[in-house]
């Protein structure tokens, strides 16, 4: 009686093809958000972190995509899309650096400090201790104060047009790929057409003979 092998039955398991690994790996990311924390233009960034300036622009747009899609515009540094990720930290970063060199800009506008004592004594009159602090600037720089003068915003606007400008991107975000898809001029047909049906559901028309 011959025996065979269990192991000579079994169909040997194809190893599984795995795709492309992505190149966005966290060692990547940390060096784009490291590159852009000190100030550095996304392109340059790109190039200082060894990725392709079109595939770092890509990532950016899908992971801005994604926040305004599936997150409804917050910025989340611990997504779990990665995209949705590398647009938070980076647009996180670079507002850091933006608040960073507005403050030495504002810094340099007033004048570095050259010295800076104190001061104390007794009130004669009250008895209470006082302290005074004296600070010794060196004069400002104009043209630090006429770059930040010059890059303020000359019309501010008001909180409710923010919120009405918020409440248009709000209503973008809603809309369908259909309604996207058409021109402001089918956009008021539709409108019209859909007041028209609902006019019509209202007041339907006379059956023939009910009259």
């Amino acid at each position: 009686m011959t025996t065979t092998n269990d192991t000579e039955k079994s169909p040997r398991r194809r190893p599984r093809r795995r795709g492309r690994p992505s190149l966005l790996t966290p060692a990547v990311m940390d060096l784009l958000i490291r590159a852009t924390a000190v100030g550095l233009p996304m392109t340059q960034a790109a190039d200082a972190a060894g990725v392709g300036r079109s595939t770092f622009l890509r990532w950016m747009s899908r992971g801005e995509d994604v926040v305004e899609e599936k997150q409804h515009g917050h910025l989340d540094v611990n997504s779990p899309d990665p995209h949705a990720a590398l647009y938070a930290r980076v647009t996180r970063a670079r507002a850091a650096s933006a608040v960073r060199a507005t403050g030495h800009i504002e810094q340099a506008a007033r004048g570095a400090i050259v010295s800076e004592t104190y001061r104390t004594w007794t009130d004669p009159i009250t008895g209470e201790h006082r302290s005074e602090r004296r600070i010794r600037r060196r004069p400002g720089d104009w043209r630090a104060s006429a770059w930040f003068l010059d890059r303020l915003d000359p019309n501010p606007k008001s909180l409710d047009e923010l919120l009405d400008e918020e409440d248009a991107r709000q209503r973008v975000r809603e809309e369908t790929p259909m309604e996207r898809a058409l021109t402001p001029h089918l956009q008021d047909l539709a409108a019209r057409l859909q007041r028209t049906l609902a006019q019509y559901e209202e007041n339907p028309p006379a059956a023939p003979g009910t009259e």
